[in-house]
């Protein structure tokens, strides 16, 4: 699981409106903290499915799952099986 949190970390970092040194807890909201917007939200979910090989069916697109790292975290964890 660390290691799902920290490539998502790593996208963030890359691809969104997150700073290299901001520190984000497991449970802090990526669009109330400005990290990811809509646009960017539409990307990471493409880039879970590339990434990790995965499907994501349309009943698993809620905020629980993408607007924090534990909750992306967790639905990459439950996917992936």
């Amino acid at each position: 699981m660390e290691q799902i949190k920290n490539g998502i970390l790593d996208y963030l970092k890359d691809n969104s409106f997150m700073e290299q040194g901001t520190v984000l807890k497991d449970s802090d909201s990526l669009t109330q903290n400005g990290i990811i917007d809509s646009i960017g939200l539409l990307e990471l979910i493409d880039y879970i499915c590339e990434t990790y090989s995965i499907e994501i069916p349309e009943d698993m697109l809620t905020p629980e799952n993408f607007d924090s790292l534990k909750g992306i975290t967790d639905l990459i964890t439950r996917l992936a099986k």
